[in-house]
């Protein structure tokens, strides 16, 4: 996602830049489908992935796969 110029100068959460219309509503569809999507394929035991990047102006999708690799690399990411 590339972030406006509105969304680099502050410090809200999607959520407030949707109250705030600063935000596309199709980014909140998407990620609403792709949050249901994790929670149908956790509860059926079949979720593969833990990241999903999407670039609805270019219609660009990639998720991050479960591997032992994927895992370690993000979480050194966040410590």
């Amino acid at each position: 996602m590339k972030p406006k110029p509105e969304e680099l100068t502050n410090n809200l959460s999607y959520g407030q830049m949707t109250v705030l219309n600063l935000q596309s509503e199709s980014v909140n569809v998407r990620g609403a489908a792709e949050a249901a999507d994790y929670l149908y394929r956790m509860a059926a035991g079949s979720l593969k992935r833990f990241a999903t990047y999407f670039d609805l102006e270019n219609g660009t999708a990639r998720s991050v796969y479960i591997t032992q690799q994927s895992v370690t690399v993000a979480l050194k990411s966040k410590a």
